[in-house]
């Protein structure tokens, strides 16, 4: 016979109250049914634990050695079941996500504020980054989702689709292009252009999408993250190409935001996970509140 929480958590109870009919009424049992449990605890373990009499009860020397052990045994069973619960209903735990820089800081700020309004214990580690190194620390484990753009490589991942995210143009208010309500990728190749650099997925899609139209770019400049070409528009390098979702218009009121007209300046915005795994309660409520969230606008 295997020993089990209910022998546990009799023996401890007939210890702590002194009597087995003490310890029934704690239990809210039959005092035969505890009487039960204890004698299966002592077969399964091959040890006696108990001398009765009429007018005592004491645990034997092999009890008196053991029992200090079984009992904090039971409290570190508890001490899990209860991590568990809270885990459960999102009384605890970290949510680890990877994001796109542009997702991090204009889409999820206000989503983990309002989650953690609901769920204080819940505590979040969002590490930005270009997609291609989301897919990778998802598939290592180092995150249990990302919100990301879409590459083929994340076939052999789940992936939830979130939004499309277009391509704008960004220039000063000033700048001739923002008298345009739109702009072809013919119009663009007449300005002096501010890129991504090669190696980003947003790079690689607008020189794929100027390849669909015929045409190649050479930028005037280029930097590695979207806070440096919008420096560079302020200083009136150009017009940079970056997603929507870059820019909070609330904060950025002095540039012209101008919408790319031709095909191929698109990108889907997506949850990835990896296929089949469980999540956390709390990871996964969150993906529940990120797709029911209103898109970057």
């Amino acid at each position: 016979m295997n020993v089990t929480l209910t022998h546990l958590r009799t023996l401890v109870a007939i210890v702590r109250h002194g009597s087995f009919t003490a310890a029934a009424e704690a239990l809210h049992r039959t005092q035969p049914a505890v009487t039960l449990q204890i004698k299966q605890l002592e077969e399964a373990l091959g040890l006696k634990l108990f001398d009765r009499t009429t007018r005592r009860l004491e645990l034997t020397a092999a009890g008196a050695e053991i029992a200090p052990t079984l009992v904090r045994v039971l409290q570190e069973l508890d001490g899990v079941i209860d991590m568990a619960r809270r885990l459960q209903s999102k009384g605890v735990g970290t949510v680890r996500l990877g994001c796109l820089p542009s997702i991090g800081a204009h889409f999820l700020p206000a989503l983990v504020a309002s989650y953690r309004a609901r769920h204080p214990g819940i505590s979040f580690f969002l590490h930005d980054a270009l997609g291609d190194d989301i897919v990778a620390m998802v598939k290592a484990g180092e995150v249990e989702f990302g919100v990301t753009d879409v590459s083929p490589k994340t076939v052999d991942l789940d992936v939830q689709p979130l939004w499309e995210d277009r391509l704008c143009a960004f220039c000063p208010l000033d700048h001739p292009l923002s008298q345009q309500e739109d702009a072809s990728a013919a119009d663009l190749l007449k300005h002096n252009l501010l890129l991504l650099s090669h190696g980003s997925g947003i790079r690689r899609l607008i020189d794929a999408a100027f390849a669909m139209h015929g045409s190649s770019v050479l930028p005037a400049c280029e930097a590695t993250n979207n806070a440096t070409l919008i420096g560079m528009v302020h200083a009136g390098l150009g017009v940079a190409i970056l997603p929507q979702s870059a820019i909070d218009p609330r904060i950025e009121h002095r540039l012209q935001q101008v919408d790319i007209r031709s095909a191929g300046f698109t990108r889907q915005i997506a949850i990835v996970k990896i296929k089949g795994k469980t999540l956390s309660p709390a990871a996964e409520d969150f993906i529940r509140a990120v797709m029911a969230a209103d898109r970057i606008s």
